[in-house]
């Protein structure tokens, strides 16, 4: 489907038909990633390892980054409702939903939009403070993101960061494979990939196969 999109017109007329759930908006951020603030009711929906992207002027426009962090802090109400012995659960409600300081996410970016073509690399510009933050939970935009494995260089570049490589990269093969309406094909072509660009870097790619055979048995990885 994604190959016949050839023209501008084209890729712009399908970016702007993707419908995504709002969950957050941008603390901080840089050319390599970004930060998200969002309330409680919002962390219903993304995940360690979801594709998600900030949207700073319109449908075809986008940064994609991958959810790599989901931090909450406390405050000194949280501090003292922690001491209390058995607080109103009306109170914890409360906290919760009302509280002042947003639940935080840090993202890598992996990807980006420009004039409606999508390119796997890092944006040209960060997205800026208070831009929207959407969850990527539309199976076609999925799909053409992950088409090609391009953005795969751009997870493992960041080996020896905070980031959690390993985990991110089976939390996200995993989550994808769902999303793609359980794409075996793809999933393998991607584990392919993976050994291919960590053939020198063993300490990186046999848990990580490991822990994707272990999420994923059904895909009888080395079998």
């Amino acid at each position: 489907m994604f190959d016949e999109i050839q023209n501008l017109d084209e890729r712009e007329a399908f970016a702007s038909k993707i419908q995504n759930l709002e969950i957050g908006r941008v603390l901080r951020a840089s050319t390599a990633g970004f930060a998200v603030g969002c309330r409680v009711h919002q962390l219903a929906a993304p995940s360690f390892g979801c594709l998600v992207k900030a949207q700073p002027v319109d449908a075809r426009e986008a940064i994609y980054g991958l959810v790599y962090d989901i931090h909450i802090d406390d405050d000194p109400l949280v501090r003292r409702l922690v001491l209390a012995e058995n607080p109103r659960q009306s109170v914890i409600e409360d906290q919760r939903n009302n509280r002042l300081l947003p639940i935080e996410m840090s993202t890598l970016a992996v990807g980006y939009r420009l004039n409606g073509e999508l390119h796997h690399g890092l944006p040209p510009r960060p997205p800026l403070n208070l831009d929207p933050v959407f969850l990527c939970d539309e199976p076609d935009e999925v799909r053409e993101f992950t088409a090609r494995p391009g953005y795969l260089r751009l997870i493992l570049r960041t080996a020896g960061s905070p980031v959690p490589v390993d985990q991110l990269l089976v939390a996200h093969i995993g989550h994808t494979y769902q999303q793609r309406g359980r794409d075996a094909a793809w999933a393998m072509r991607t584990i392919e990939e993976l050994i291919e660009l960590l053939r020198s870097n063993y300490d990186l790619l046999v848990p990580t196969l490991e822990a994707i055979s272990d999420a994923l048995p059904e895909l009888e990885i080395g079998g």
